[in-house]
């Protein structure tokens, strides 16, 4: 562990902390929604079409690429993040109207879930809206994300704009080096030294555990076949390929950490 630390800096200073937490709904049934249901609301409005974001679920976030699942978010971001037509109405008698003649097909379909939409704990500062996130923006930007519980390292890149469920976490970096070090066995071998186990063999990937993995120093000329593997699998995670360049990144990775035969035989769990 004192050697791999050794090779370089922790991903916390790496990526200056930049760790973000998917969204919270407080009611999916409300707010995530299908492709017909999608299409039926543009076809009523037009207009909807600026609040559907596509939605990213843990589940969906498998090694290297996620596999969008063709759900949607009604993403209202909080007043106090946003500016709407309805912000600074200080009452909902007032505001409710407002949002009904901005986006009519979005206020009925959301208007169905009112009563639950009411007492839920994650809202804005009005019940249509989301609970106030500070970083929407770093969710359009390419992002390597994973999910919460794992049995091994499942990091990937996203660069389609989408917004990412709770408690999935982002990192707004597009960084294939990165990903390649992240989905290596010493990310595994260190996470399961580190963090809480749950049953059935799943770690916790949260950031206070994730955080801690050193990124080893590299040149460019270091970085540059671990980046040409890793977009060769990004572009067919499913070729018969990949297994092989895993396995040649994998190398490339610990030659980087400078880890002995013996080392890696460690790392890998086979002594």
């Amino acid at each position: 562990m004192e050697k791999l630390r050794k090779a370089g800096k922790p991903l916390g200073e790496y990526v200056e902390g930049r760790f973000y937490r998917g969204v919270l709904t407080g009611l999916n049934e409300a707010f995530v929604i299908d492709e017909p249901t999608r299409k039926r609301l543009i076809a009523e409005d037009p207009k909807s079409a600026d609040l559907i974001k596509p939605w990213l679920r843990g589940r969906d976030i498998q090694k290297w690429k996620a596999e969008w699942a063709g759900l949607y978010l009604i993403a209202i971001a909080s007043s106090a993040n946003r500016e709407w037509p309805w912000s600074k109405e200080r009452s909902e008698a007032k505001a409710r109207p407002s949002f009904a003649d901005a986006y009519p097909a979005i206020h009925r379909h959301l208007s169905q879930y009112e009563d639950k939409l009411r007492i839920r704990d994650d809202q804005g500062k009005f019940w249509w809206e989301l609970r106030s996130c500070a970083y929407y923006e770093a969710f359009e930007a390419p992002k390597i994300t994973w999910g919460n519980l794992a049995t091994a390292p499942k990091f990937a890149i996203d660069k389609s704009k989408t917004i990412v469920s709770a408690p999935a976490v982002i990192i707004p970096n597009g960084d294939e080096y990165l990903l390649s070090v992240l989905n290596s066995p010493i990310c595994a071998w260190i996470v399961n030294h580190q963090a809480a186990t749950r049953s059935g063999g799943f770690l916790e990937f949260k950031p206070m555990y994730v955080e801690v993995i050193p990124i080893p120093t590299a040149t460019d000329a270091q970085k540059a076949p671990l980046i040409e593997r890793v977009r060769k699998i990004l572009a067919d995670p499913d070729s018969p390929a990949a297994p092989r360049l895993e396995a040649e990144i994998d190398d490339l990775v610990y030659k980087l950490y400078g880890l002995t035969k013996d080392e890696v035989l460690l790392v890998e769990g086979k002594t």
